[in-house]
């Protein structure tokens, strides 16, 4: 499996959205000094600075940022426009409706969604991070990201049960993102922080085991009860313009 592929994100694409809190113009060191949420993240990459130059490279030839000498670059446009479209495309080598859902929505979040608490921008973690999808990119906060066909209600569905389980004797939960979309418009109908912190022990119900006929058989997920719980709409039919408060 290649690192595009475990990170879940483009490289480009996660170094647009740190030099998007940058002034204009902009140096290689500055860069380097906001990504620390990467080198924490990614303790086993000895290559991150590598990659950042690279991604830099990407991104003057694609014309979203202009090198103006040694170490020194400008930008020429708004890397990052926030939309409500999601591109499913980008999920094409699933066939799982449900896994071609969760990339794009994770996607989507990586470019349009900012983090609650902190407003900084979300970076999308490797595939195999337990429990988590996201973090910020100045606190690291840490966030779930759920995709939710239609509007979420009070219940949806978690994890496998046993880590949430296990988590919550230590330590609190990520923030929840839960973004309700409409899969035949490709668009986001509803997204909403809830904190982790508030999600607690009686609130992770667990589910009957998958059958030993499933591929995963004897699988035991989870259900999260969420009701009366605070909801901190940052997407949203009454926010403006195109239902977000960008």
């Amino acid at each position: 499996m290649g690192e595009a592929e475990r990170n879940r994100i483009p490289w480009p694409l996660a170094v647009s959205l740190l030099i998007e809190q940058l002034r204009n113009e902009f140096s290689l060191g500055e860069v380097y000094n906001i990504a620390e949420p990467l080198r924490r993240r990614f303790p086993k990459n000895h290559h991150v600075e590598a990659k950042i130059r690279q991604s830099l490279q990407i991104l003057r030839d694609r014309g979203e940022i202009h090198f103006e000498g040694p170490g020194r670059y400008r930008k020429m446009r708004d890397l990052v426009r926030p939309t409500v479209r999601l591109d499913f495309d980008e999920a094409a080598a699933y066939s799982s409706a449900r896994q071609v859902a969760r990339v794009a929505v994770e996607a989507w979040a990586a470019r349009n969604i900012r983090c609650w608490r902190c407003k900084s921008s979300l970076l999308l973690l490797p595939a195999n991070t337990a429990l988590i999808d996201a973090v910020c990119s100045s606190a690291g906060h840490e966030v779930q990201v759920k995709a939710v066909a239609g509007v979420a209600r009070d219940h949806i569905l978690g994890a496998a049960f046993q880590p949430l389980a296990s988590r919550l004797e230590r330590a609190g939960l990520p923030d929840y993102l839960i973004v309700s979309y409409d899969r035949p418009r490709a668009a986001v109908l509803l997204a909403e922080f809830i904190d982790g912190n508030s999600i607690t022990a009686e609130r992770v119900l667990e589910r009957t085991p998958l059958a030993a006929t499933a591929r995963r058989a004897s699988w035991v997920g989870s259900t999260l009860d969420l009701k009366g719980l605070v909801r901190h709409v940052v997407v949203g039919p009454s926010l403006d313009p195109e239902f977000s408060n960008w």
